[in-house]
């Protein structure tokens, strides 16, 4: 199971000092007893990546005994003690390794000179610190050249045009065990292995990532300050770490809602993220999801109600039944339980609560469903809803679009200024989820905004002409009675 990127960006925050601290002589004897029990499960009693959980990771836990390592700040093959402290202490975002900064820190250097005795000899090699290029500022000309040498040196033929990990490349990478790896999603730096500093992405540029496909660049670019300017580029993709919503809401809207999923309308509203995670919960499990996150905006007029959905995929599905499947994203609500105490249960229901769910599928298109179980999902007839996907550079937009009020009470009915519970599910066919194999949220309330009232534009002017008919009647009569007493 990845780490949640919230939690992991929060800690990344509060150890920012921890991992520059000085390197300290660790005691590999003291390490053992904690290494067996807190990093053999993943990484094997021998440290060859051969745990008893490795062959629910992806990618794989680290054989130390290799002596490859991919984040290293040397200018040679072998990371230095700080580099592996670091990792320690912040883990790897968007991998199984958490991090260990619950650890006293003597027990992280201990750690780190036990971790080294599975490849001592490459150890004893002599190291030097990698020296980057002077750095260069961003600005649009900085950023224009990155686009150019991203281009030129075929960075988007692993990590597509648009930097999401759909290059051409993609199915044929594997990694130096010869597992297969997927390419970084560039669009997606708060999981970038190594750090999302500045720094940190220059330093993987010029560097490189050792066991895998991404080569060291600094030879390999026109002029060695292009290492910035890639960096520049990088950094200029998407926004860095998205504010992640604990309450959705949709807009009141009086202009048609397009059904055009890059429609202006869409693109200019603020997106609501939501972060999924795989379920874990009943099998087939899913330990390594491919969708992280769904951004969702929301609008709805006098009759009817619309989701604009946004997700991150390497792949379009073509299903085979087989190894492919369809891609698949899912609102799923609570039917009745607006104020109610209990709630369903958020994974699809069960036999004492069942959900209702407004879907797309990429073969099928718009879908509306009951479940009371993963199991037990049952498609409704006449559906009422409509709905419109378009996938490109790697990310899909949806449009899902139905009546704000049900039909029945299998449906669900949308009401103004009510917390509905809603729940979010996403299925990478291309990666063979389906089913349970999916990404996942517990619940969260939807709230549609109240639609607003013309009295609030009618009042003041109404409340200002009547104070002035009162200041006038009092002129008036005070003036009749001066003429009345002369």
């Amino acid at each position: 199971m990845r780490w949640p990127a919230a939690s992991v960006v929060a800690g990344l925050s509060l150890l920012a000092g921890a991992s520059a601290a000085p390197a300290q002589p660790g005691d590999a004897g003291a390490a053992k007893p904690l290494y067996d029990l807190k990093c053999a499960g993943c990484h094997g009693e021998k440290g060859d990546g051969k745990g008893p959980a490795a062959e629910l990771l992806d990618p794989r836990p680290r054989d130390f005994t290799s002596g490859i390592y991919k984040i290293r700040t040397t200018a040679g093959k072998m990371p230095s003690d700080q580099d592996l402290f670091r990792v320690v202490t912040e883990g790897m975002p968007g991998t199984s390794m958490p991090p260990w900064s619950v650890l006293p820190e003597r027990d992280r250097w201990n750690l780190v000179a036990y971790i080294k005795t599975f490849a001592a000899d490459k150890f004893k090699e002599p190291q030097k610190k990698l020296e980057l290029p002077k750095d260069v500022a961003s600005s649009e000309e900085s950023i224009r050249r990155g686009k150019e040498m991203f281009e030129a040196i075929e960075c988007n033929k692993c990590h597509g045009d648009a930097g999401r990990g759909d290059g051409p490349s993609r199915a044929e990478l594997k990694d130096e065990w010869g597992h297969p790896i997927r390419p970084a999603n560039l669009a997606k730096r708060w999981n970038f292995r190594g750090g999302s500093s500045r720094t940190d992405i220059a330093t993987r540029i010029a560097n490189g990532v050792l066991g895998t496909p991404m080569p060291a660049f600094l030879e390999a670019v026109e002029k060695p300050e292009d290492v910035w300017h890639l960096t520049n580029y990088i950094l200029s993709l998407e926004p860095d770490v998205p504010a992640y919503a604990t309450l959705v809401t949709g807009a009141r809207v009086t202009e048609a809602i397009p059904d055009d999923p890059n429609a202006d309308f869409w693109l200019k509203r603020p997106g609501q993220h939501i972060p999924l995670m795989g379920q874990v919960i009943v099998d087939p499990r899913n330990f390594n999801p491919s969708i992280d996150m769904v951004t969702v905006r929301i609008a709805y007029t006098d009759t009817e109600i619309a989701f604009h959905l946004t997700w991150d995929d390497p792949t379009p599905s073509k299903p085979d039944g087989k190894q492919t499947f369809a891609d698949v994203v899912a609102l799923q609500f609570a039917p009745g339980a607006e104020g109610a105490a209990e709630r369903p249960y958020f994974l699809m229901g069960d036999q004492s609560g069942g959900v209702y769910q407004l879907r797309w599928e990429s073969d099928r298109g718009a879908v509306e469903a009951t479940a009371n179980g993963p199991a037990k999902v049952a498609r409704l007839a006449a559906s009422e809803a409509t709905g419109k996907g378009v996938y490109d550079k790697g990310r899909y937009r949806v449009v899902l679009r139905r009546p704000l009020a049900a039909k029945d009470d299998k449906r669900m009915t949308f009401r103004p200024a009510v917390f509905l519970p809603i729940a979010f599910q996403a299925w990478d066919g291309g990666a063979g989820e389906t089913g349970t194999r999916m990404s996942l949220t517990s619940w969260y309330y939807l709230r549609l905004e109240e639609p607003q009232s013309v009295a609030r534009f009618v009042m003041p002017p109404v409340a200002a002409l009547l104070a002035l008919g009162a200041m006038l009647l009092v002129v008036w009569t005070a003036n009749r009675r001066g003429s009345s007493g002369s």
